[in-house]
């Protein structure tokens, strides 16, 4: 455990530092496996934006910093949608986030929208939304039955 965190500190800061020069509005930080955006393969080119979709496969995992800095990281088995996204440093009050979790484990650490505009933060996961109010969070979402 003590090994993890400075690389997760270190993946962190590079986020931070970088993420002001994006035009996407995320990016891939590090996947493990059999990660696909829109069922294409990823990379560690691929940029990220409003209305993509995430999934991991088996035995996969991704993480992803969006260009507020926030850090959204999926275990495997994990399908997100990020169904609204926009950050501009000069238009504070037009951020907005929204991911919807449709199957699966995001861990989300909050950027500069959720502190700066908390209610402007939204993840859909089923039939519940939620709203983010600290810095942290973890939801799992089991798949539909069928």
């Amino acid at each position: 455990m003590p090994a993890i965190f400075p690389l997760r500190v270190f993946f962190l800061l590079l986020a931070m530092v970088s993420a002001a020069a994006w035009s996407a509005d995320g990016r891939i930080l590090s996947f493990e496996g059999d990660v696909r955006v829109n069922g294409e393969q990823v990379t560690a080119d691929t940029q990220l934006n409003r209305e993509d979709t995430i999934t991991t496969g088996p035995d996969s995992s991704v993480k992803i910093v969006l260009s507020d800095n926030s850090v959204l990281d999926l275990d495997s088995g994990s399908e997100i949608l990020i169904s609204d996204y926009s950050f501009d440093t000069d238009e504070p009050a037009s951020n907005t986030s929204k991911v919807d979790i449709l199957a699966g484990t995001l861990r989300y650490v909050s950027g500069r929208i959720a502190k700066e505009d908390p209610e402007n933060i939204s993840f859909t996961a089923g039939n519940s939304t939620i709203g983010v109010r600290g810095t942290f969070i973890s939801i799992t979402v089991a798949p539909p039955e069928e």
